[in-house]
């Protein structure tokens, strides 16, 4: 491919691709020679590839059955054409996870029958959860528990001759792969895995799992033997790429003589967009960061470069431009304190930080948190216990900690909801179906709707440095920049974003909001392609 967008999953039935657009959830198709990309026409506005039936007729697609994400329907789609039909009546689901943590739980046996994962809180009421397997007839019918094990087991692979499948089983500190036969029997671990190693597929003739191994960027392709030696014991794996780029996504081809596989360049261009031109201009030069965050007199600036993630703080206007955090640190999401002395931030290991703006040692002062969030008055931090699980946050409930002495107090039903502060004594952000927004008063404690009715598919929100606006991006084929102004409600459409391609980052995009008032992006510039690697397997 030569498209220029960002990709991820794919499947093929011999003569195409079929890959996942992960900037806005739709599917495309590519010929296995190589060539222009097309849409697939699924019928539906967003969608998530996850399967090809053993006959290549049907993709399994999961569609998100509402804004907020928190379920999928599966569905088989027809290709190259035809009436998509939807498998039973189950919706996989999980209360705190994603969608991007659900679509890939499922999975296709060469027969037809349908194989696919549910979450669920532990009973116990902790932040932890269980998975339960399922397996339905081809249909969706009549379903049937194949496991249930603690944590979050996903990322199915069923074997050519359908007799067995791979789990990867994610708990904090424990990630394990498992393999089980298709009766439910069996179950055994085959070893335990490094954090950077995900997307096990069989090869065609069942002898081996390619995989990809490594922090992206870099990664690479890996093989694992399996059932090899006298007793069918799983062997050494070896690699099989070492670059030139990051490889990821393997997909072995149908007649096993090539791997399809992601190479990627990540790189960004942070822009704003001027309100008077109606223009997207560099923003301090059109640096490779995502984040910027900025102080309440708008004279300083904190970001993270990309793709490494390490954070920076320099004047509005680029000058004395500083680095504040080093390898193998790794920054989201900063934002700076009300009086500019410092800049919190969380990693991917969910540990919440604080660093001076003038340099130092970052600080630890929350474990398991994500998504710190600053007070007005810069007392007390808004944050979501929460934890890592299959790549992405298992949020459990919002938080907040008072940071003069250490207290923390819980904000009910704030699991699926990520707000900033509006005023000292409350919080805003949308609702779990990412169609209105809502307010939770720290005095009364309890949620109210604030308006302004029914928007369409919320997907990231900043609220404005002076706390006017709420400024935030949707989802969908076409997707746009807003803002909601806080005085009367009023919404006003910004700019289109259906052809500025964002940086997808951490299986996010972005909205920001410097000084001025303009919304702030980093524009793709990198490039996600899929190329056809021949292999000669040992």
């Amino acid at each position: 491919t030569d498209d220029g967008k960002p990709k991820e999953y794919m499947v093929t039935d011999g003569l195409r691709v079929y890959f996942q657009e992960s900037e806005d959830l739709r599917i495309g198709q590519v010929s296995v020679a190589g060539g222009a990309t097309a849409p697939v026409e699924t019928g539906f506005t967003r969608s998530w590839l996850t399967g090809i039936t053993h006959d290549s007729s049907a993709l399994l697609v999961a569609v998100p059955a509402d804004s907020a994400l928190t379920s999928a329907a599966l569905w088989l789609v027809p290709v190259p054409a035809g009436e998509p039909r939807r498998l039973g009546n189950f919706e996989p689901n999980s209360p705190d996870l994603d969608f991007f943590s659900l679509v890939n739980e499922s999975g296709l046996f060469p027969d037809g029958r349908v194989v696919f994962a549910e979450l669920s809180r532990e009973s116990d009421g902790k932040s932890a959860f269980s998975t339960d397997w399922f397996v339905a007839e081809r249909d969706g019918s009549k379903p049937r528990k194949l496991v249930s094990l603690p944590g979050v087991v996903g990322k199915a692979s069923v074997s050519p001759d359908g007799q067995q499948i791979i789990l990867i089983q994610e708990q904090p500190g424990n990630r394990r792969l498992f393999e089980i036969a298709a009766d439910g029997t069996g179950l055994h671990e085959i070893r335990r895995l490094s954090e950077g190693e995900w997307n096990f597929r069989w090869t065609p003739d069942g002898k081996y799992l390619v995989y990809q191994a490594g922090i992206e960027p870099p990664s690479d392709i890996w093989l694992l033997p399996m059932k090899t030696g006298l007793f069918g014991r799983v062997g050494e794996p070896f690699r099989l790429t070492h670059g030139p780029l990051p490889y990821s996504f393997p997909c072995p081809s149908r007649d096993g003589k090539q791997i399809f596989a992601l190479g990627s360049r990540q790189r960004g261009e942070l822009v704003r967009y001027d309100m008077k031109s109606k223009q997207f201009v560099p923003f301090l030069s059109g640096i490779s960061a995502t984040d910027p965050t900025f102080s309440r007199d708008g004279k300083w600036v904190a970001y993270a470069s990309f793709p490494d993630r390490t954070l920076w703080r320099s004047r509005s206007d680029g000058s004395e431009r500083m680095q504040l955090t080093y390898a193998p640190v790794e920054v989201e999401t900063p934002m700076i304190s009300p009086d500019g002395t410092k800049v919190a931030f969380f990693t991917p290991r969910d540990d919440v930080f604080l660093v001076s703006m003038e340099g130092g040692t970052p600080q630890k002062i929350l474990e398991n948190a994500c998504c710190p969030i600053w007070s007005p008055n810069g007392n007390f931090l808004f944050y979501h216990h929460s934890w890592r699980a299959g790549g992405s946050w298992v949020a459990g409930g919002g938080m907040i900690a008072d940071l003069r002495t250490g207290e923390k107090s819980a904000v009910p039903s704030s699991e699926r909801i990520f707000p900033f502060w509006l005023n000292q004594d409350t919080l805003i952000a949308p609702n779990e179906k990412g169609t209105n927004f809502v307010t939770f008063n720290l005095k009364t404690g309890k949620w109210m709707d604030l308006g302004p009715g029914n928007l369409s598919g919320i997907e990231h929100w900043m609220m404005s440095p002076d706390y006017k606006y709420m400024y935030f991006s949707t989802a969908g084929s076409e997707p746009k920049a807003m803002r909601l102004r806080i005085a009367d409600l009023q919404v006003e459409t910004i700019t289109s974003l259906k052809d500025f391609h964002r940086v997808v980052n951490d299986g996010n995009t972005q909205i920001n909001v410097s000084p001025d008032g303009s919304p702030v992006f980093t524009r793709d510039t990198g490039y996600q392609e899929i190329y056809a690697l021949n292999v000669r397997w040992p």
